[in-house]
């Protein structure tokens, strides 16, 4: 019989590790690959670690164990049949093993809810039961309940011990409830038993990175580069390890490496073009941006923004040229999109000296979107140059009255009253936008147009 029930127990072995569903964190924490009850290697390595100790595993009956040697041929074939025939055989007596073998198989049916109710059944039962804990997390990692699935993991480490996959989930669930410190000493302990696992080099990397420590972290990618140079992962993960050190030279010698190995991607050459376009190289820049755009999984509101990046320094006739490209590639545009991209054709062509094509975009934003306070106060700005201040005013007047605009409206408006000598007026509306937006500029402006009004 003890033959039977260590058969039975390494036959088991498939329901206790279920293929987690990875869930990553906001900071972006990279999915596990290797630690899957999907790969063959992993299972095999799990099923080969365990023996069956009985201080930590429950025993069970011969009448036990015969149920279990019935069942077992269509476990993985019928589990619900499976399921169905031993709780039929549920008594008082029953011991934590049918228990635990229950959950195992609602596990194994994606129900992680009653998995994880069996399993505290079977510990009730078996305070010890060193595998019901150990499920218990992992399914509480497939739910993605890292805050719940950590004591569970640690009990299962007390109770049977550590192993690479144990502490590396653990050190998973640290760096996704933010315990970045916890998480990096549970990878080290997991990569001492898996030193090989790209999960727990992964998870250690992030560890580094989100504790400060990016030199550490930026010298054990090279070792990993060094291992696997073809890998774009990590040459990206570097790049943006340099960029934390403030060494953007190296980070664009990576992204760059990256882009002649072929291995690049609209994100990679999105943030290439932006190291180029802070280091005043705006014509590379938008070499790389138009590189991007040719990747489909670049949406058109990114290609905006690498093109407003480019008219913030000034780069227009680069940015317009990037804008034309986006507008004859025929990728859909929505109205926000078609409405961002009006407003830095209408600020190029101001900036280029083309006023009147600037003042006919601006009317198009307007008039599609009459709140819109940046392009009312430029309309202003081109009627004031044509000595238009009626309709300069009529702008201005408008955007003191949009949300967020009213300081820059009201400080408008007063410049045009100071022109027409309406002091009083002017001092009234500069009180106002000096209330909103408190700027030393304004006060001493204020005071000088009161001593204007009582001088007169």
């Amino acid at each position: 019989m003890k033959n039977t029930v260590l058969r039975l127990s390494i036959a088991f072995g498939a329901l206790w590790v279920p293929t987690p569903t990875v869930h990553s964190a906001s900071d972006g924490v990279y999915p596990l690959t290797e630690n899957s009850w999907g790969n063959p290697e992993f299972k095999k390595r799990f099923l080969g670690s365990y023996g069956f100790d009985m201080e930590i595993n429950p025993k069970i009956t011969s009448e036990e164990a015969e149920l279990l040697e019935t069942v077992a041929e269509f476990m993985n074939t019928d589990p619900s049949e499976s399921i169905r025939l031993l709780e039929e055989a549920l008594t008082p007596e029953t011991s934590a093993a049918i228990i635990y073998t229950i959950g195992s198989l609602y596990l194994q049916e994606g129900e992680l809810d009653k998995a994880i109710e069996h399993y505290r059944r079977a510990i009730e039962r078996f305070p010890n039961f060193f595998r019901a804990y150990q499920n218990i997390g992992y399914a509480l990692v497939q739910k993605g309940d890292y805050v719940e699935a950590k004591p569970m993991l640690v009990e299962a480490i007390e109770i049977g011990g550590g192993n690479g996959t144990l502490y590396g989930l653990l050190g998973y669930c640290f760096l996704n409830t933010g315990d970045a410190s916890f998480a990096l000493d549970s990878y080290r302990q997991a990569l001492l038993f898996q030193p090989e696992s790209n999960d727990w080099l992964l998870g250690k990397l992030n560890s580094l990175l989100d504790t400060g420590l990016v030199q550490e972290a930026i010298g054990m990618l090279n070792d990993m580069i060094e291992k696997n140079p073809v890998n774009a992962n990590f040459w990206m993960m570097q790049a943006n390890a340099y960029m934390g050190e403030g060494e953007y030279g190296k980070a664009i010698a990576n992204l760059e490496l990256l882009d002649r190995m072929g291995e690049d991607s609209s994100r990679s050459l999105a943030l290439l073009g932006d190291l180029l376009l802070n280091e005043g190289l705006p014509q590379l820049a938008v070499e790389r941006y138009r590189k991007a755009a040719g990747f489909s999984d670049l949406e058109a509101s990114k290609l905006i923004r690498m093109a407003e990046g480019l008219g913030a320094r000034s780069a227009y006739s680069e940015a317009i040229e990037l804008v034309d490209e986006l507008e004859s590639g025929g990728t859909t545009i929505s109205p926000e999109e078609e409405l961002m991209i009006l407003n830095l054709k209408a600020e190029a062509s101001i900036a280029l000296g083309r006023v009147d094509e600037a003042a006919r975009i601006l009317e198009s934003i307007v008039a599609q979107d009459p709140l819109n306070g940046k392009a009312l106060i430029s309309l202003g700005d081109y009627y004031r140059s044509k000595e238009d201040l009626e309709n300069a005013m009529i702008q201005y007047e408008r955007a003191s009255k949009v949300k967020g605009f009213e300081p820059k409206g009201l400080v408008a408006l007063a410049r045009v009253e100071v022109t027409l000598r309406d002091y009083a007026s002017a001092v009234s509306r500069l009180k106002r936008a000096n209330a909103l937006d408190p700027k030393e500029y304004l006060e001493d402006y204020i005071r000088r147009l009161e001593a204007v009004l009582r001088s007169s």
